[in-house]
């Protein structure tokens, strides 16, 4: 049972280094677009899958071409289409990818794929402001908006009374902490350092 799990794991690592290879021939001026247009066809969905984890091992092994895949998903994101969730693809496959299994997986190229895919994140955790419209609000205001302008001049001019609140959102923030929290004590120094 073991042995068959094994080779399970090692056949499917087989097929992840073979897709990355093949994505790997296909880094042209084209391949920012064919990249989001492959990562939009594919998200939301909450089933595990083979592309889950090439698109991370993808970043592991062309870490210069980071952008490119974290980009599409951050889009996604700031849009409302996919909701962050540690446990549900994409972001299982990255965050597992920053918190390898044993001493031998360290390497330089790891190391600059966890802080590319941080920088990244990092880079565009703006705020980004929601307004909440208040409806019952909205609904009275809306009828004096047409309202007749033959009053006398001394008279305020009526304001109308709708409130917006305005949320601040900061939606890559648990995907960065989630990382840190994953990343070895390296990373997460090297984090706070830059």
């Amino acid at each position: 049972m073991l042995y068959t799990c094994r080779l399970a794991r090692n056949s499917n690592e087989a097929q992840i280094t073979a897709y990355v290879e093949y994505f790997g021939q296909f880094t042209s001026e084209q391949f920012p677009e064919d990249i989001a247009e492959l990562i939009r066809n594919r998200y939301p969905s909450k089933e595990n899958r083979l592309f889950d984890d090439v698109l991370a091992t993808f970043v592991l092994h062309h870490p210069e071409h980071g952008h490119a895949v974290i980009l599409p998903i951050i889009s996604c994101i700031i849009d409302g289409i996919l909701d962050y969730d540690k446990s549900c693809p994409p972001f299982a496959s990255f965050i597992s990818l920053v918190s390898p299994s044993s001493e031998k997986e360290y390497s330089e190229q790891w190391a600059l794929a966890c802080g590319e895919i941080l920088r990244i994140l990092t880079h565009y955790n703006r705020p980004i402001y929601k307004v909440v419209q208040q409806s019952g609000d909205a609904d009275r205001s809306s009828g004096g908006i047409h309202a007749s302008t033959s009053k006398s001049a001394d008279s305020e001019p009526s304001m109308p009374s709708m409130h917006h609140e305005r949320k601040t959102l900061r939606p890559l923030s648990p995907w960065i902490t989630d990382i840190l929290l994953a990343a070895p004590l390296g990373i997460r120094s090297d984090y706070f350092r830059w």
